[in-house]
């Protein structure tokens, strides 16, 4: 095998990638990699002066910590183009004791990663319940290591970083379950309705009617102010929107999700399958696979001329300190509740992401030799339609939008476009606006994870738990992680089970039985290289 393609060329193993392993020099294989290709790092470089692996090339050993320092620096310096754009760095490094004194070794390395161009994001506090105890008599046990994240400056706006993957249930959903379980179709009635997606001017309304089956409220009729009546549908009280969906790969068939198209547009300007790696040519997008929204059941209905206009629908609690102020001078929840109350808002059934509309609109433009200003022209817009076609990665943004609804309809006619995203645009659905958990509650930086350790290793290993927890959180499925101080193979083994491609360096040829035996099935690089 071409040596060159081995690094790209993967072989399967249970419906996963097996872990390539390569023995030899990190300084000297990194640079074999291919730019622009890993998704993650995740790696516990061996501690200065702690053990001596007896190998003249070690990194470790160093004379003073300083050089240590540039040492790994230096590495990640030559990591940094191999990473994608989007790439998440995970780096586990411990303090030292040294004449008595800490030294703050993660710390010089986060200042000296800052100018070599990385962005410290997080720092992981990884407690050890078991750890050690110290002999010392003159400080503290130390129980507790880093783990210190980093992304490229350059890439602040975008990366790949999955909370999902790793969040908790908070302990106040069941608690709002059961206030919204007591919720009647009745109690709709008089409740206050915004829409400010659909058209340029907010509308307001009221609810007149609703659709139900049980106490499952399916649509609401809005009375609007201008005195029109619209049946909208009524999401679902615990469900969050927009709802993600999925889209269908035109080569494999595999079924696709809104990171990896972003991840897709955000490291290669083109559409390619994560799975497959097939390049969509040319006006050829991913299908979305829309859900059919509810079981057919025979619906009732209630019906109003009038309902009284109501501010609240549950009994979430409220901040009473609040209940007097005349306008909203507070950031919480409970109190924006307490002055602007409860109420529906239009929303977006459908999560799809802006970078791909753009993509799509700017295809479609591009065929039928529409420029800007004609299209600000056609709405009658002053520098608005522009913002359709910018790509936008960031949670904050950077300018992009999609367009409302009725202006999709409305740019269809112009650039002539085909049904592909038609319903995830324009299909809207009515939100309750109140104080709702999160179904996943952000798990934090203090991370309680036992040491572990392997009868055949004697040492302590990297725990699958923690490398678990990263994995999920920094790299996407069917991604690539990369492990440049390879160790015993934890990253392999974990990745393996994940569903994700590793690669993992190791100076001592000595580990690579361990590593064998840890992953099961590996794949070895031709030759060592030192």
């Amino acid at each position: 095998m071409n040596q060159d393609k081995w690094f790209t060329e993967w072989q399967t193993y249970r419906n996963s990638w097996i872990p390539k392993i390569v023995i030899g020099d990190t300084r000297k294989i990194i640079p074999l990699l291919p730019d622009n290709y890993i998704d993650c790092v995740l790696t516990s470089p061996p501690y200065w002066m702690q053990r001596d692996y007896d190998h003249p090339q070690q990194i470790g050993r160093e004379s003073t910590v300083e050089e240590y320092v540039h040492e790994i620096v230096k590495i990640f310096e030559m990591i940094k183009p191999k990473l994608k754009k989007t790439a998440t760095i995970f780096l586990n490094i411990g303090y030292k004791y040294y004449n008595e004194e800490l030294l703050l070794i993660p710390e010089m390395i986060a200042i000296e990663m800052s100018r070599s161009g990385y962005m410290l994001k997080n720092k992981v506090i990884w407690y050890k319940p078991n750890a050690v105890p110290t002999s010392s008599r003159n400080r503290l046990n130390n129980t507790y290591e880093p783990v210190l994240v980093f992304i490229k400056k350059e890439s602040k706006e975008f990366y790949y970083f999955n909370l999902e993957e790793i969040g908790e249930e908070p302990k106040t959903l069941h608690d709002y379950l059961s206030k919204i379980n007591t919720i009647k179709p009745e109690d709709y009635l008089g409740l206050r309705v915004i829409d400010s997606l659909r058209y340029r001017e907010t509308r307001k309304g009221i609810v007149v009617g609703v659709k139900y089956h049980g106490k499952k409220v399916y649509e609401a009729l809005v009375k609007w102010n201008d005195g029109e009546l619209e049946y909208l549908s009524i999401g679902d009280l615990i469900d969050e929107y927009p709802e993600e969906i999925l889209y269908k790969c035109p080569y494999c068939g595999t079924s696709l999700n809104n990171w990896d198209i972003v991840l897709s547009i955000a490291n290669y300007k083109k559409l390619v399958c994560s799975y497959c790696g097939g390049i969509y040519p040319c006006g050829v997008f991913p299908q979305p696979i829309i859900a059919k929204n509810r079981e057919e059941v025979l619906l009732n209905e209630i019906v109003v001329q009038e309902a009284e206009e109501k501010k609240y629908l549950t009994k979430i609690p409220r901040s009473s300190k609040y209940m007097t102020a005349k306008t909203i001078v507070s950031s919480s929840p409970v109190g924006r509740l307490a002055l602007a109350g409860e109420y529906l808002v239009v929303k977006r059934r459908w999560r799809i992401p802006q970078p791909l509309v753009a993509f799509y609109l700017r295809y479609w433009r591009d065929q039928r030799g529409v420029s800007i200003k004609e299209i600000d022209r056609f709405f009658n817009y002053r520098n608005t339609s522009a913002h359709w076609f910018r790509y936008d990665f960031g949670e904050w943004g950077r300018g992009g939008s999609i367009p409302r609804p009725n202006d999709w309809i409305k740019l269809k006619q112009l650039l002539r476009f085909d049904d592909t995203y038609d319903t995830l645009i324009t299909e809207v659905v009515l939100v309750l606006s109140t104080v709702k958990p999160k179904k996943i509650k952000n798990p934090g930086d203090v991370w309680c994870i036992k040491l572990e350790q392997y009868p055949e290793a004697h040492f302590s290993i990297f725990p699958r738990e923690l490398v678990e927890k990263c994995i999920k959180l920094g790299c996407p499925p069917k991604g690539i992680v990369l492990d440049p101080f390879g160790g015993s193979g934890t990253v392999g083994e974990v990745a393996l089970k994940l569903k994700r491609r590793a690669i993992l360096i190791e100076l001592k040829k000595e580990y690579l039985d361990l590593i064998k035996k840890r992953c099961r099935v590996v794949d070895i690089y031709p030759r060592e290289i030192y």
